[in-house]
């Protein structure tokens, strides 16, 4: 079991691995570390493009070791890999691109490891969330920034992802009951309310913010390339592993995917990992279609949909969703920007579940709801929660999986 356990976690750090040292290869290490100081001094507000600020080499940089950071906790606490796990390291991945840092996220993890010994639980039973709470690392930016980064600014911007971070947990746990599962960002729902609480009282105390606007808008086909390799290497991985077979993929796509829904229980780890890599295949294809850019915001989308390759989605729940989404984009003729347009067809995939439970076309209808949600509730909450899209999530998730549960019974 403990060799499995090892070689699980060699495939899980294979992409953010890779990444990494695509980016010390790609620019002198000295110079990535100068680049970072442009990263720390952001605002972090959405929609911030790390690619934009500190260039590609950095911004993969950042998100790489921010990463491997995490799974080398996970892998000191005995944690054995699952579905959860594999969405928060992912989850971390992908927005470490567009507004989580080395620096900004600290804070939470004293947060919940204080909520943690408060509630006299385990601080390993609380490192997922922990990962989640960091959706708000734009207050710890933003404060700092506000204050000029003086000590004085550093310390205030401390204490409020320290008090942020002891909230977002007990929160998260209420939050679940609006949806019923059927938002698989439910952290996004969380931390969405308390970011609109936070940011009214700013608001309120006439301080003004400033949002980003600004993305880099060509592909790389290196990053491309290294990334069509990983996904390649996460199926071909699962193929072998499973007796150099796809039997039990089916039954895989069988599941609504609603909360929670454990994959490497039910199917395998093996079985996760070709699911997670035609997940990456399908996004690379949305890219090539729809919004051909790799940027910052492009890659959370795409981490953030693989994130929960083992906790929810999958090509025949995700597939609809996604659909909803662009057909929105071009329906109302969004001004919305390509990168706005991007992670809101990635992320509007937290609705996966709503397609497998009463399916496609309500996802597809759950989609461009989501789409019409998001762009609307960002003001809400001054583009301090990263998880908009989790929060835009379980709002319609809310509201219209009561009325589909509905219709089914009566037409039952």
């Amino acid at each position: 079991m403990e060799k499995t356990k090892k070689k699980e976690y060699l495939v899980i750090i294979v992409l953010p691995l890779v990444m990494l040292l695509y980016s010390i290869f790609s620019m002198p290490v000295p110079e990535i570390f100068n680049n970072l100081l442009k990263i720390f001094h952001s605002n972090d507000i959405l929609l911030t493009d790390y690619f934009f600020i500190a260039g590609h080499e950095t911004a993969i940089f950042n998100a790489s070791v921010i990463t491997l950071i995490n799974i080398f906790i996970i892998y000191k606490m005995d944690m054995k890999i699952n579905g959860l796990i594999i969405s928060g390291i992912y989850l971390m991945f992908g927005f470490s691109f567009i507004g989580k840092n080395l620096l900004n996220i600290i804070p939470f993890y004293l947060g919940v490891f204080l909520y943690s010994k408060y509630t006299n639980k385990t601080f390993k039973s609380t490192i997922i969330i922990t990962m989640f709470s960091t959706a708000l690392s734009p207050f710890v930016s933003s404060t700092a920034n506000y204050f000029n980064f003086t000590i004085f600014g550093i310390f205030i911007a401390f204490i409020v992802g320290v008090i942020l971070g002891f909230i977002v947990p007990p929160v998260a746990s209420h939050t679940v009951q609006f949806h019923g599962g059927y938002s698989l960002y439910n952290t996004g729902l969380a931390v969405g309310l308390i970011a609109i609480v936070f940011y009214s009282v700013i608001k309120a105390s006439g301080i003004s913010l400033n949002s980003n606007n600004d993305f880099v808008d060509t592909l790389n086909y290196p990053i491309i390339a290294l990334l069509c390799g990983c996904y390649l290497f996460f199926i071909i991985y699962g193929y072998v592993k499973n007796g150099y077979s796809f039997k039990g993929y089916g039954n895989l796509i069988k599941y609504s995917g609603r909360l929670v829904s454990d994959y490497t229980v039910t199917d395998g780890f093996p079985i996760v990992m070709i699911n997670m890599g035609i997940l990456g295949f399908l996004c690379l294809i949305f890219i090539f279609l729809f919004f051909p850019m790799i940027n910052g915001p492009v890659l959370a989308g795409m981490f953030t949909v693989i994130a929960f390759s083992g906790f929810g989605k999958h090509i025949k729940n995700a597939l609809p969703v996604m659909i909803g989404a662009t057909a929105g984009y071009y329906f109302f003729h969004s001004k919305a920007s390509p990168p706005s347009f991007a992670i809101t067809v990635f992320f509007s995939t937290t609705l996966s579940p709503i397609s497998g439970k009463f399916g496609a076309l309500s996802g597809i209808l759950g989609g461009f709801l989501i789409l019409c949600l998001v762009s609307n509730i960002g003001p809400a909450h001054g583009g301090l929660n990263l998880y908009n899209t989790g929060l835009a999530g379980g709002i319609v998730a809310s509201i219209f999986v009561p009325l589909l549960q509905l219709f089914q019974k009566e037409n039952k």
